[in-house]
């Protein structure tokens, strides 16, 4: 059982699973197939296995709310099922286990349509769209507006030191979207001709600030000095709830070879593995944060929110509750 649950711990740790949905779903994924092949003799068994599984998945990104949300759901359904159905079998508890997974599957689902509908809303026709990172959400919202006729076109930042922003370029580019690619640095230069900022996120705060790729902080400001609206698509399951209790949103630090590479500095241009300086030191934080005064919304499945709003919204999510949709 704890092989399957270290190799997925293992590609979501060296980003061979990227994205925040996708980890999520990777996890949560991993979860189930624990529960399905463990050799626990009874239910509480099972669900201190899922615990420690749970807990070896966490550890693996710093900066992953919605994979540690996902996780809490599974983990709470399970419990809430244990306690509910105490005639049923372990049997019963994996196969509503696997059901389970397939309804947040489809929530998942449902939520990246809703966010895509209500972006492509928001969007005028004509718009030039500065867009950092990269992120299925964000890309399904542009392809949204690109099917409903509003003429866009997209500015792609190349998002250093790993250029995830190539991977948005080529899949809008080739889904017939007219689309730019441009250096991180011609980010100001870029904003006088930007009618609007979108972006994806890693993790939203309890005060509403917005951690995302890095070099979303810069763009923010640059934006709000050009007064051109700042927008994020965002999952709800991204909020963090542990920063309503004051603790602060880690920023991951990724390996400083990622930033160092093979570039035309390198003296060893012809080795495989190119070593900075012994002396130098190298700074690769993942992401930052912006404020949430420099958001002018967030386009959420249940509609646009302003930052203030969101945890309780969030909060609401992912207790299950009833709540209205709050648009501005």
């Amino acid at each position: 059982m704890r092989s399957s649950i270290e190799k997925v711990a293992k590609d979501i740790r060296t980003l061979k699973i990227q994205g925040a949905r996708n980890v999520a779903k990777a996890a949560v994924e991993a979860i189930v197939d624990s529960a399905e092949i463990s050799k626990a003799k009874n239910k509480k068994e099972l669900y201190k296995d899922l615990l420690k599984d749970a807990k070896i998945l966490e550890k693996t990104r710093p900066t992953e709310p919605m994979m540690r949300n996902a996780l809490d759901d599974t983990l709470r359904f399970t419990l809430a099922w244990i306690q509910t159905n105490k005639n049923q079998d372990i049997k019963s508890l994996k196969l509503d286990l696997g059901k389970h997974y397939k309804t947040f599957l489809q929530q998942m689902q449902n939520d990246s349509q809703k966010i895509a509908e209500y972006a492509a809303n928001e969007i005028q026709s004509g718009s030039n769209i500065l867009i950092h990172c990269h992120s299925s959400t964000l890309i399904n919202s542009l392809k949204k507006a690109h099917d409903l006729k509003k003429n866009i076109h997209v500015i792609c930042l190349e998002t250093r030191p790993l250029y995830q922003g190539r991977l948005s370029a080529r899949e809008l580019s080739e889904y017939g979207i007219e689309t730019t690619l441009a250096i991180d640095s011609s980010v100001g230069s870029q904003m006088h001709k930007t009618d609007l900022v979108l972006t994806g996120a890693d993790a939203i705060t309890a005060e509403g600030d917005l951690v995302n790729k890095i070099g979303t902080f810069t763009i923010a400001q640059l934006a709000h000095l050009h007064a051109v609206p700042f927008m994020c698509t965002v999952e709800l399951f991204k909020y963090d709830p542990l920063t309503r209790f004051g603790a602060a949103e880690p920023i991951e630090q990724r390996n400083p070879l990622e930033v160092w590479g093979t570039g035309l500095y390198a003296k060893e241009i012809q080795s495989d593995t190119i070593n900075p300086p012994k002396k130098l030191q190298i700074q690769n934080p993942a992401f930052d944060k912006t404020p949430a005064a420099f958001i002018s919304a967030y386009i959420t499945g249940e509609g646009l929110i302003p930052p203030a709003q969101l945890s309780i919204i969030a909060r609401a999510k992912l207790n299950g509750e009833n709540y209205g949709k709050i648009n501005i």
